[in-house]
C-alpha cells in the first residue's frame, strides 16, 4: 500500500549531427538507464524494511533530489538486504548518511542503506536476500528513525550507476 509517483520519461535524444543538446536540470535529467533496466530489476529485490515512505524518489526542490525512497520506520527495526550480493561498503565515512551499507548485487545492479543504527555485516561479506544488515537508526543528521533506500543500475562495469526509483522495482 506504497504510493506510487507519476513515471517520468527522458527526452528524445537529439536529431544525428546536431548541436549537443543543453544540459540538463534535475528535473528533466534521466533518473534510470533505461526502460530496459527497469524491466530487468522487476522481482528481483524486497523491501528492506516495513514502513511509511516520508519522502520518494526525485526532485526535492530547485537543485535538490532523492536518488532513493526515505521510509520511517521505529529505531531498531531490522533493515535487511532486498536482495543477495556483496557488502563492497559498511561505514559512516560518506557525510550525511551516518551509518551506511552498499550490496553490490548480479548484472550491475547496487543497493544502499543509510542512516543505520547498527551495522551487522562487514565489508566483502556475502549477503543472503532478507539477511539483517543493520537497525533502522537516526544517523547523518536526519530528525527522526529512518532508512534511506536506493538502488543502482549501472549496464556494464564501466558505467557509472545512475539511481532508479525503488517504487518501480519493489513489490507493491
Amino acid at each position: 500500500a506504497y504510493p506510487r509517483p507519476a513515471p517520468t520519461f527522458p527526452r528524445p535524444a537529439p536529431a544525428y549531427g546536431s548541436a549537443y543538446p543543453a544540459p540538463r536540470s534535475p528535473e528533466t535529467a534521466p533518473a534510470v538507464a533505461s526502460a530496459a533496466a527497469v524491466g530487468a530489476g522487476r522481482g528481483r529485490f524486497i523491501w528492506p524494511v516495513r514502513g511509511e515512505i516520508i519522502s520518494p524518489f526525485g526532485v526535492k526542490g530547485i537543485g535538490r533530489r532523492n536518488d532513493g525512497v526515505d521510509v520511517r520506520s521505529p529505531q531498531g527495526s531490522l533493515v535487511r538486504a532486498a536482495a543477495a550480493g556483496e557488502v563492497v561498503y559498511a561505514g559512516d565515512q560518506v557525510p550525511g548518511f551516518g551509518n551506511l551499507v552498499l550490496v553490490k548485487h548480479a548484472d550491475g545492479w547496487v543497493t544502499a542503506y543509510a542512516h543505520l543504527d547498527k551495522v551487522s555485516v562487514q565489508m566483502r561479506q556475502t549477503v543472503t536476500q532478507g539477511q539483517e544488515l543493520g537497525q533502522v537508526g537516526q544517523t547523518g543528521g536526519v530528525t527522526e528513525p529512518q532508512l534511506h533506500f536506493e538502488i543502482r543500475f549501472a549496464p556494464t562495469p564501466v558505467d557509472k550507476a545512475k539511481p532508479v526509483d525503488p517504487m518501480l522495482l519493489l513489490p507493491r
